[in-house]
């Protein structure tokens, strides 16, 4: 699959209740057949020039791990990081297939696979705050002290050369805190 056309056409070949929920969760109306389907889609590339078919498809997978429709979900996911052609799109991609994966961490598997996509979104230089949070705590949770540190300092560094100097501060409070229990041992 590749570009506007073909993602159309992978929506026109699901079956009309998911048709109806990957358009849900595109914000977009999929519904009605290829050609509709593309005539949406080409409208909606075209208003959203920034926007490509791999980070569209990773806002999909967002949204629809959101409310546990795990399959479809997954199948975006994994079509988002197929198609992704940059670190962002990658990053993109990577961090909503952790958010699935997040979702369903009590599952076998689940949480390892959220652990490995963390961390390519941030071996990337993804500067959003979801993975390092969540890495951070899981890490503090199963005293992995050190992981947790390294994965602060990362974060700190990130964010502050991305100019979310609120969220790195936090980051650096934390890295703070950890270093002082550290410390104490």
């Amino acid at each position: 699959m590749s570009g506007w056309e073909d993602l159309a056409g992978y929506v026109a070949s699901l079956p009309p209740e998911e048709q109806a929920s990957f358009s849900r969760y595109a914000g977009v109306d999929l519904t009605g057949g290829r050609e509709a389907a593309a005539r949406t889609l080409r409208a909606y590339a075209e208003e959203n020039p920034g926007v490509s078919t791999s980070s569209f498809l990773s806002s999909v997978c967002s949204q629809a791990a959101f409310v546990r429709d795990t399959e479809l979900a997954r199948r975006t996911g994994e079509a988002a990081l197929q198609l992704a052609e940059t670190d962002e799109e990658r990053q993109l991609a990577h961090v909503a297939l952790a958010q699935l994966h997040f979702q369903n961490r009590r599952e076998e598997g689940e949480l390892e696979a959220f652990v490995e996509h963390c961390l390519e979104a941030v071996r990337l230089g993804h500067a959003g705050t979801f993975c390092y949070e969540r890495l951070a705590t899981l890490y503090e949770y199963r005293g992995q002290t050190e992981e947790a540190r390294e994965i602060s300092r990362r974060a700190v560094e990130v964010l502050e050369a991305a100019g979310d100097v609120r969220s790195a501060e936090r980051f650096r409070q934390r890295l703070e805190r950890l270093s002082a229990h550290q410390d104490r041992r």
